[in-house]
């Protein structure tokens, strides 16, 4: 690897409508010279360990409904496939939630955890 980034997260504490009907609480990529090595399931893995460090229970992740390769890595981490939603000009998304224990949230209001969140420097 030679000090080159393997790949890239964005962890987002509070959904606003957007990432709730499409973006959700994590966005990731890996290089295309790094993939098929697990570097994926870890990313997603770690940021979901540090989205529920900060209270966040029920963690939305999506991806493009052609991308059959994230949507693998996210039902390795326990993602459960809500539902495909339209998107505008783009591909579908398909919305997975992880940590969902008692139902779907309903909206970003429900989604967001209610303690007060800052991301590291």
């Amino acid at each position: 690897m030679d000090g080159r980034p393997v790949g890239r997260t964005s962890i987002r504490y509070e959904l606003n409508d957007f990432l709730f009907t499409l973006g959700g609480h994590v966005g990731y990529a890996v290089a295309p010279e790094f993939r098929r090595r697990g570097y994926a399931r870890q990313i997603l893995s770690l940021s979901i360990e540090r989205l529920r460090s900060a209270g966040v229970e029920s963690v939305l992740v999506t991806c493009d409904e052609t991308n059959t390769a994230s949507a693998s890595v996210i039902e390795q981490c326990g993602g459960v496939l809500e539902d495909v939603r339209e998107n505008g000009d783009g591909p579908p998304k398909r919305r997975y939630w992880i940590g969902v224990d008692s139902g779907f949230p309903q909206s970003a209001s429900t989604a967001n955890t209610s303690a007060a969140v800052t991301a590291d420097p």
